[in-house]
């Protein structure tokens, strides 16, 4: 397979240099070839990204640290006929740093048992190369891929992005009418944002899951958007999502979500250690944003109901595991603010230094109730981004935080007690840079 996209990209730049004459196919079709090329694109995106955090929540304090570099080719071709055409995009990543406990960055290969240091690697892949077909146009036409592809906010699937992108196999479709879009997909297989492999889609307890399928519909207008999200791995997991928003006004938006996951048979037969919540799981947001004179101010309000006996029950973000479920709410900060019956508080405020150079705190707050406790957990996170305006750097972004956070000792999210019954605090430091530079290899 890797050779045969080799010799496509190969045979593509070297058609795309020869004169019209050298291609012998009539004038017709001689035109629609370089059209073809003509509005075919290759470009480089490189990203160096490091995360790190210091923690002892689920045991002795532990530092989980991960540096890596990757290189991401992607191709993205024109449609011949104006009907079909291919895609595909090619990673190399490499290990800079690494600790024990490196995998739960997300950014290195893990190829080993464990999670000793020793095991982190880079790693090489195509994660996306698909057919794509299409008729019509964005005012009234369908669009359609089948083979290995990254599907953003569709339906109730979405990516990660770390030194690559996650990516599924199976056939997606997508039919826009005006300001509506519906979309559709089926997918069987995954390769994970941190790997090579070529995975099953599994329950919790490692059993393969046979699909996954996935609608939505989103409708955006002038003033305001919505979108609802359908999905079911078969067998397993329903959900649901809608997300809306709408701007009262020229500095004021108010938007809200609410994400939903129904057991299924081979999710209730899995023992309780390996369940997130019992029957249903549900999580509610509400934001408002502020904007004017280069400052924001951003502030959420969130519930989460995931209950499950003798145990806190959370929301999980993946329907699956080696799947990314969609999940926008301002306060995703990993499973720490969706707990069952938890109250979640989130502000958000940044002023734009300069063009295109912006800093900002994000303060978040959680608490609910366990045994007698009030359980509290929070973080304040200082939050940089740089896009320089410069033509010459216009191509170049800088993402940089720094945070600290205090949780609880647990075990899978329930709090662990003392001998007088209280909870345990367990404080985390926690800091991340990203920076990414792209370039067009040919247009």
């Amino acid at each position: 397979m890797k050779n045969r996209i080799v010799l496509f990209i190969t045979f593509s730049i070297f058609l795309s240099g020869m004169p019209a004459w050298a291609v012998n196919l009539s004038t017709g079709e001689s035109q629609e070839v370089n059209a073809f090329f003509n509005n075919t694109h290759l470009d480089l995106s490189l990203r160096n990204h490091w995360k790190y955090l210091k923690e002892n929540e689920a045991q002795p304090t532990t530092v989980h640290n991960a540096w890596g570099q990757a290189a991401n080719v992607n191709l993205q071709s024109g449609y011949l006929w104006n009907v079909i055409g291919f895609d595909a995009t090619y990673t190399r990543a490499v290990r800079l740093g690494a600790s024990d406990y490196f995998s739960t960055r997300g950014l290195l290969y893990n190829q080993g048992e464990g999670m000793d240091k020793k095991n982190a690697h880079g790693f090489s892949k195509f994660g996306q190369r698909y057919v794509k077909v299409k008729l019509g146009d964005q005012t009234l036409g369908m669009q359609a891929k089948a083979g290995w592809q990254a599907l953003k906010n569709f339906g109730v699937l979405t990516l990660t992005n770390r030194l690559s992108r996650n990516s599924y196999s199976g056939y997606s479709g997508t039919f826009n009418w005006q300001d509506l879009r519906l979309d559709a997909a089926y997918v069987t297989r995954a390769i994970r944002h941190d790997s090579p492999e070529n995975l099953h889609l599994q329950t919790n307890d490692k059993r393969n899951i046979e699909s996954i399928f996935t609608s939505g519909v989103f409708y955006k207008g002038l003033d305001g958007q919505f979108a609802y999200g359908y999905g079911e791995a078969k067998d397993y997991l329903r959900r649901q999502l809608i997300e809306t928003g709408y701007q009262l006004a020229p500095e004021w938006r108010i938007s809200s979500q609410i994400y939903g996951s129904q057991a299924l048979e081979k999710y209730k037969s899995m023992a309780a250690s390996k369940r997130e919540f019992d029957h249903d799981a549900w999580h509610y947001v509400g934001e408002a944003r502020w904007q004017n004179n280069g400052w924001t101010q951003r502030m959420a309000l969130a519930w989460t109901s995931a209950a499950k006996k003798n145990a806190v029950g959370y929301y999980a973000r993946p329907i699956t595991k080696n799947t990314r479920g969609r999940f926008n709410a301002m306060t995703s900060a990993g499973k720490d603010y969706m707990r069952d019956k938890e109250l979640a508080i989130v502000s958000y405020t940044e002023y734009e230094i300069t063009k295109g150079l912006a800093s900002g705190i994000q303060l978040n707050y959680g608490q609910f109730n366990y045994k007698n406790n009030t359980v509290r957990s929070g973080e304040v996170a200082w939050l940089n981004r740089w896009q320089p305006s410069h033509p010459s750097l216009k191509n170049l972004s800088v993402a940089a935080q720094l945070g600290y956070g205090w949780s609880y000792k647990n075990n899978k999210e329930t709090p662990l007690l003392n001998a007088q019954g209280k909870y345990m605090r367990s404080p985390s430091l926690s800091s991340e840079v990203t920076i990414d530079y792209k370039f067009g290899l040919f247009n």
